[in-house]
Order: structure tokens, then C-alpha cells, then sequence
């Protein structure tokens, strides 16, 4: 049992290390040079009126920077990427997801709001 609580504190600060280099490398002016989704959320289409807000589980993507350095990322979980939209969850139609490194429009999905049964 000690043994795996160690183990596990081993890997959260190998990962805390990883995640302070790749947010040091994008701070230094390494801004992103292209983007692919691994995999989509979970949930791209959404009943009208059942939701109201987005859900980005199961979604990675990623991402790779000037200097060649390539990380993959669960969709939200990423410091120096944010995430905008305007979804009306009760009105059907297609609705733009924007993906931004700073200022900078990096990546757009789309997800649907479909009407009820």
C-alpha cells in the first residue's frame, strides 16, 4: 500500500513537472503553430431544452507549437487556451466552438442543438 502511494506521488510530480514546462514554453513565445482533435467530446449533438451548457468531456486534442513540442490535452484543461461560444440550448440549429491561444482563433468545431422528438 505504501509502495503505490509513493508510486502515485512519483507520477503527480512528473506530471506537474511536464505541465510547468509545456505552460513555461508557451509563455516564452512559443505560440501554437497547428492544431488536430485526438478525439471529439462525447456529446456533440444536444437535445433543445434539455441542456444548458457545453460539454467537453472526452474531448483531446493537440497541440503543437513552434519549437516542436507537441502535447495532448483534455478539451478545457488547458492555462493558456480558452474557449468561447454563444450555444442557445433551446433553439435547434449549428452552433461554432472557438478555440484561442491568447488572441489568436486557433481551432473552431461544431456542435448541434437538435430539436426534440
Amino acid at each position: 500500500m505504501k509502495k503505490n502511494k509513493k508510486t502515485l506521488v512519483i507520477l503527480q510530480v512528473i506530471l506537474l513537472v511536464i505541465t510547468v514546462l509545456l505552460i513555461s514554453s508557451c509563455e516564452a513565445g512559443n505560440e501554437i503553430t497547428s492544431v488536430e482533435v485526438i478525439q471529439y467530446p462525447y456529446k456533440m449533438v444536444y437535445v433543445a431544452g434539455t441542456a444548458n451548457s457545453l460539454d467537453m468531456d472526452g474531448g483531446v486534442i493537440r497541440l503543437h507549437n513552434r519549437s516542436g513540442v507537441t502535447s495532448d490535452s483534455l478539451f478545457g484543461n488547458w492555462p493558456f487556451v480558452t474557449v468561447r461560444y454563444e450555444i442557445d440550448f433551446a433553439i435547434p440549429g449549428e452552433y461554432e466552438v472557438l478555440f484561442y491561444w491568447g488572441e489568436i482563433h486557433i481551432y473552431t468545431m461544431t456542435i448541434q442543438v437538435v430539436a426534440p422528438d
